[in-house]
C-alpha cells in the first residue's frame, strides 16, 4: 500500500460518517482529493479506524468508541453482527454504544471462510475466550493504576470499577496501559445465566442498509478507470472454440478487448471468451457478436434420461460402508413383510440472488486490488503465485475488499469468477468487474449432485420393523477430476439418522462419476439424504400402523435431544388434534451441522387447490447468539427447501443445461409459500450447532409425508407439482 499523508484521520471520520454507518468502509477505491490532501488508493477498512488494537479483533480509540472487527464474509446469516456480540458479550460492553467495522480479507484474522453452517460452532469457544481475556487485561490495568488486585475490580459497561465503590475508569482511559499486559491464556468465562448479550434478540444493523439499497455488494464495486467483462462459455461446460469473429465484436462501441480465459472446475479447465469494455451493456453487445463455433462433441452425450440408466445399472453395486448395525442381509429372508423403493433427487442450481461476479485491479507497479464475494476470500497466495509475487509479499501488496454477498448457498466458496477476472485485468493492468449473466450462473454450474436412493425395510410378523437399508448413489464433491480413493467420502452420508432403535442397519454409499461438475449446496448431501431417509421412514411407521411421530419417539429414546424435540413439536403443532378430509400434515427429524432441526408441515385443499396454511419448526441448535437470526435462518431454508422440492430441476440434453432463467428455473412466489411459520427453539447448554443449513434437510419429507396424509400419494421423486396431488 502506497504511503499515507497528514490527513486527519478523526475529521475524515467523522465528514464521511464511516465510523456510525457500520458500512463496508474501504469499500470503493478511494482515489478522491480532500483539500490539498490526495485520499491512498486501495486504503482498507481498517485504515479508518482511531485507537488502540489490543488485538486485531478489537480497538479502543481514546474518544471511549469501541471497534469490533467483523470479519467473516456476510451473506445474509448475520455473521456480520454475530461474532462480535460474542466478543462483545465477554468484553463487558454494550453492543448497541459498539462500532463494527467489516474488515478487509487478511490472514491476520485467522481463517475467513464460511461453509458448512461452521462459523459460530468454531468461534464461539474462541471469540468468547478473546473477550474475555481483553476484558481482564482492563481489570489488571485499572488495578494496577489502583494498586490493588485484580480480584478486587469487575467490568461492566465499557468500564472497570472497584468492589464496593462507585468509582470506575472506562476502558478508553486505560487503553494504552491495557495493551501492554500480557494476554491472559485461560481467562475466566461468564455463567450463561449473566449473559446480556447471547441469546438475546437484537436489531441487525446491515438490514435497513439492504433494504434501502445502501449495501455495499460485490457488483457495487467502483474505482477510477473501471472496465467490464462477460464472458461465452461452451454450453456442454467443456469443449474448445475452433472460430469466432473478433472483429465483429470489436466493432462494437465501447469494446476494448476480446481475450480467451480459463475456468478451472476440479480440475478441468473450461474455456471461455471474455468480452471487455467501458460499459456492461457494450460487453454484452460484443458477445453476443462473438458467433463462436465450439469442438465439443465427445461432450454432448450426456443427458437426463442417460443419467438415470446409469444409476440404475449402479443399484446392485455394494459401495462403500457407512453403518452397519446387525446384519440386514439376513432379515432380508427372515421377514414376513418387505419394503423395497427409489427416491431420487435432481440436479440443481445455488441461484444466488447475485450472480457470481469479481472485480480486480492488477496495477501497473506490481500490486493488485481485490473486491471479493467470496465465501473464501484469503485468494493473496493463489494470486500471488499466478502474478509472480513472492508469497511473504502476497499481504501487503494484495489487498481484499469484504463486500456484502447476494447470497452464497455454498456456490461463492468456489473462486472462478474471480480467477476468471484476474487473468482479465492481468492482461489490460486496468481495473475490471467480471459480471456473470443469469443465464451463465444457472446453466454452468457447479450444481447440486443428483442422486438415487434404494430404500428397503424388513418387518417381523407383527409388523415392526427389523431391518433398514439407505444405500445412496451419487457422485462426491471431493473425488471429482481424481480417481476414486477406494474409501467413504466425508461428506456423502449427512443428514442420515442411524439412530433409530432398529436392530439391523445398513448405510451404503455407491460412487457414480460423470463430467457434470458438483459443488457445496445449502445442506449438501443432508438435502438429499433427509428427503429419503425420512419419507422412507413415514412410509416404515404407515406399514407398523403409528402415527408418524410416535414411531420417531418410540425409536429414538436412546437419544434424549431427539425425543425432547419431538415433543416440543407434538405440543406446538399441536400434532394429535385430528384434521378434517381436505387437510394433511406430515413431519420429519433431521441431525446437521451439529443440530437437530424437526418441521410439521400443514395441508389444505379447497376448490381443487392446494395451500400450506402452517409450518411449525422445532430447533435444539444448543446455545444460540440471536434468537431471531435463528427464525429468520429456519425461514429461509424452509422456503429454499420448498422450492427446491416444488419448482423446477436442473436436466440436460445433449451435454448442456436446459434451463437458464427465472422462466425455466422458477423460485416460489409469495402465494405459493407457507402462511405462517413458527419457529421454536430449544434451551439448553449444549455447544452452538449450525443454523444456516440445519432447516432445509427435514422441509421436503414433512411436506411429501403431508401429501401422504392429504391424498394417499406418495412421493418418492423431486420435484412434484403440488397442484396434482
Amino acid at each position: 500500500m502506497e504511503a499515507t499523508n497528514s490527513i486527519d484521520r478523526r475529521k475524515f471520520l467523522k465528514i464521511t460518517g464511516i465510523s456510525g454507518a457500520m458500512l463496508a468502509i474501504g469499500f470503493e477505491s478511494l482515489a478522491m482529493d480532500m483539500g490539498d490532501d490526495p485520499m491512498v488508493k486501495a486504503m482498507m477498512a481498517e485504515d479508518f479506524i482511531d485507537g488502540t488494537a489490543i488485538n486485531p479483533f478489537v480497538i479502543i480509540g481514546e474518544d471511549g468508541q469501541i471497534t469490533i472487527m467483523a470479519t467473516i464474509p456476510e451473506l445474509g446469516q448475520g455473521i456480520n453482527q454475530g461474532i462480535p456480540a460474542i466478543i462483545a458479550e465477554e468484553l463487558e460492553v454494550d453492543l448497541n454504544t459498539v462500532n463494527i467495522v467489516k474488515s478487509s480479507a487478511t490472514r491476520k484474522y485467522g481463517r475467513q471462510s464460511i461453509g458448512g453452517s461452521r462459523n459460530t460452532r468454531s468461534l464461539y469457544g474462541p471469540m468468547r475466550k478473546l473477550g474475555a481475556s481483553t476484558r481482564e487485561m482492563f481489570i489488571q490495568a485499572a488495578a494496577k493504576r489502583w494498586g490493588v488486585s485484580a480480584d478486587q475490580c469487575y467490568a461492566k459497561d465499557g468500564q472497570v470499577f472497584k468492589k464496593g465503590s462507585n468509582s470506575g475508569l472506562a476502558y478508553s482511559a486505560l487503553v494504552k496501559e491495557a495493551a501492554a499486559i500480557e494476554v491472559p491464556k485461560e481467562p475466566a468465562l461468564k455463567s450463561k445465566k449473566d449473559f446480556k448479550i447471547i441469546g438475546k434478540s437484537f436489531p441487525r444493523p446491515d438490514l435497513a442498509l439492504k433494504v434501502s439499497g445502501q449495501a455495499d455488494y460485490g457488483m457495487d464495486a467502483q474505482t477510477e478507470g473501471l472496465l467490464y467483462a462477460t464472458i461465452e462459455r461452451c454450453p456442454t461446460l467443456q469443449g474448445t472454440i475452433t472460430s469466432f469473429d473478433e472483429g465483429a465484436a470489436m466493432a462494437v462501441p465501447g469494446v476494448q478487448k476480446v481475450m480467451k480465459v480459463t475456468r478451472n472446475v476440479y480440475g478441468n479447465n473450461n474455456v471461455g471468451l471474455a468480452v471487455v469494455a467501458s460499459s456492461y451493456y457494450a460487453a454484452l453487445q460484443g458477445r453476443k457478436a462473438l458467433n463462436i463455433k465450439w469442438n465439443n462433441a465427445e461432450f454432448t452425450g450426456i443427458s437426463s434420461s442417460r443419467i438415470d440408466k446409469e444409476l440404475t445399472k449402479l443399484e446392485n453395486e455394494d459401495g462403500y460402508e457407512h453403518v452397519e448395525k446387525g446384519d440386514f442381509k439376513a432379515t432380508l429372508d427372515q421377514a414376513a413383510q418387505k419394503i423395497e423403493v427409489r427416491y431420487d433427487l435432481p440436479y440443481l442450481s445455488h441461484t444466488c440472488m447475485e450472480p457470481m461476479n469479481a472485480t480486480v485491479h492488477v496495477k501497473e507497479d506490481g500490486t493488485c486490488e481485490v473486491w471479493a464475494p467470496s465465501q473464501s476470500p484469503q485468494v493473496q497466495r493463489q494470486f500471488a503465485k499466478i502474478l509472480g509475487i513472492p508469497e511473504n509479499q502476497a499481504e501487503e501488496k494484495i489487498k481484499v475488499h469484504l463486500p456484502y454477498l447476494g447470497g452464497g448457498f455454498g456456490r461463492r466458496s468456489m473462486n472462478d469468477s474471480l480467477f476468471e477476472c484476474l487473468q482479465i485485468s492481468q492482461a489490460m493492468t486496468k481495473p475490471v468487474k467480471l459480471i456473470w449473466s443469469r443465464e451463465d450462473d444457472t446453466s454452468q454450474g457447479p450444481f447440486r449432485q443428483r442422486t438415487a436412493h434404494l430404500m428397503k425395510a424388513t418387518f417381523d410378523a407383527n409388523k415392526q420393523p427389523i431391518g433398514l437399508q439407505h444405500k445412496m448413489i451419487s457422485q462426491a464433491i471431493t473425488t471429482q477430476g481424481r480417481p476414486s480413493r477406494g474409501r467413504l467420502p466425508f461428506e456423502v452420508m449427512e443428514g442420515i439418522n442411524t439412530h433409530y432403535d432398529i436392530p439391523n442397519i445398513s448405510t451404503r454409499f455407491v460412487e457414480y462419476k460423470n463430467q457434470i461438475p458438483i459443488h457445496w449446496w445449502r445442506s449438501v448431501f443432508g438435502s438429499t439424504n433427509g428427503f429419503a431417509h425420512e419419507g422412507f421412514m413415514d412410509e416404515v411407521a404407515v406399514m407398523a400402523g403409528e402415527d408418524p411421530l410416535k414411531f420417531r419417539k418410540d425409536r429414538l429414546k436412546s437419544e434424549p435431544r431427539f425425543v425432547k424435540v419431538l415433543e416440543r413439536l407434538e405440543k406446538e403443532a399441536d400434532w394429535n388434534k385430528k384434521l378434517s378430509k381436505n387437510e394433511g400434515k406430515g413431519m420429519a427429524i433431521v441431525e446437521s451441522f451439529g443440530s437437530i432441526m424437526a418441521h410439521a408441515v400443514f395441508l389444505k385443499k379447497e376448490k381443487g387447490k392446494v395451500s400450506i396454511p402452517k409450518v411449525v419448526s422445532v430447533v435444539d441448535c444448543g446455545v444460540y447468539i440471536n434468537p431471531d437470526q435463528v427464525a429468520a435462518q429456519t425461514e429461509s431454508n424452509i422456503i429454499y427447501g420448498l422450492t427446491a422440492a416444488l419448482k423446477d430441476p436442473i436436466t440436460f440434453e445433449n451435454g448442456a443445461a436446459q434451463q437458464a432463467n427465472f422462466d425455466t428455473y422458477r423460485m416460489l412466489r409469495m402465494n405459493e409459500a407457507p402462511r405462517s411459520i413458527e419457529v421454536h427453539i430449544m434451551e439448553n447448554d449444549e455447544a452452538p450447532g449450525g443454523m444456516g443449513e440445519p432447516g432445509l434437510p427435514p422441509i421436503a419429507p414433512a411436506l411429501a409425508n403431508a401429501v401422504y396424509d392429504l391424498s394417499g400419494k406418495r412421493i418418492r421423486r423431486l420435484p412434484f407439482d403440488l397442484q396434482r396431488v
